[in-house]
């Protein structure tokens, strides 16, 4: 009898600025699985219904410009029902967010997956830095995430993942050097079990020929105000 093997689902959370991005692609990378985002989502969102102005800019609706606005919502229930097809699917793959919802979680359990929470973290005179730099480039985004930062609405402990998940690790990111990742490494290898050596939807082995990347002339940390049509 052929027994379903469980995907591991390695869910990254944590407050904006605190690197979460860095360390959600290259763990997948590492691994070599999907990764899903939604702040991509929500960028090709707001794409899909953008106009060019004279200059060449990429004009965005409102609705785009409200953290937690309408586009947001729209971006997390379309990244819900992508996480629901690939977890239902059986395949292991990184999601990064930065409050992993009770409405995520619920779709990951319901469908039998076993999740690795990673809560990424930073110096609050680190995290005020980088988002500073952003909300520099004029992204309108970026000025309330930083202003939401300033006036303290944005607490550590509001983005810690829930109970409920298999393993948490934190990663602290303060030092800005490269992402260390071996710990997540050891945390997956320990949720598949001592004689888990690869195989199935999780290679252990490094994909070396895997580096995941989003569509377009857009990167993650980029004000997608800045884009321009060639």
């Amino acid at each position: 009898m052929l027994v379903r093997e469980r995907p591991v689902v390695i869910a990254v959370c944590g407050c904006p600025g605190a690197g979460k991005t860095t360390i959600a692609s290259a763990t997948a990378g590492r691994f070599g699985i999907p990764f899903l985002t939604r702040d991509e989502i929500k960028t090709g969102l707001g794409l899909s219904s953008a106009s060019v102005a004279e200059d060449g800019r990429v004009r965005l609706d409102r609705d785009f410009h409200v953290a937690g606005g309408p586009v947001s919502r729209r971006a997390e229930a379309v990244m819900v029902d992508a996480i629901r097809l690939l977890a239902a699917s059986g395949v292991s793959f990184v999601v990064e967010s930065s409050v992993l919802s009770r409405e995520l979680l619920g779709v990951l359990l319901a469908c039998d997956t076993r999740v690795l929470a990673v809560h990424v973290v930073a110096q609050e005179a680190v995290i005020g830095r980088r988002l500073g730099a952003r909300a520099a480039e004029g992204g309108a985004i970026d000025q309330q995430l930083l202003s939401l930062f300033q006036r303290g609405k944005m607490k550590r402990s509001i983005f810690e993942p829930p109970e409920g998940v298999d393993a948490v690790v934190e990663i602290d990111t303060s030092d800005d050097e490269a992402p260390a990742i071996e710990t997540i490494v050891a945390a997956v290898v320990a949720l598949l079990g001592p004689s888990r050596t690869g195989g199935g939807s999780l290679p252990i082995e490094p994909a070396t020929n895997h580096r995941p990347e989003p569509a377009g002339n857009w990167r993650p940390g980029q004000s997608v105000e800045s884009l321009r049509l060639s």
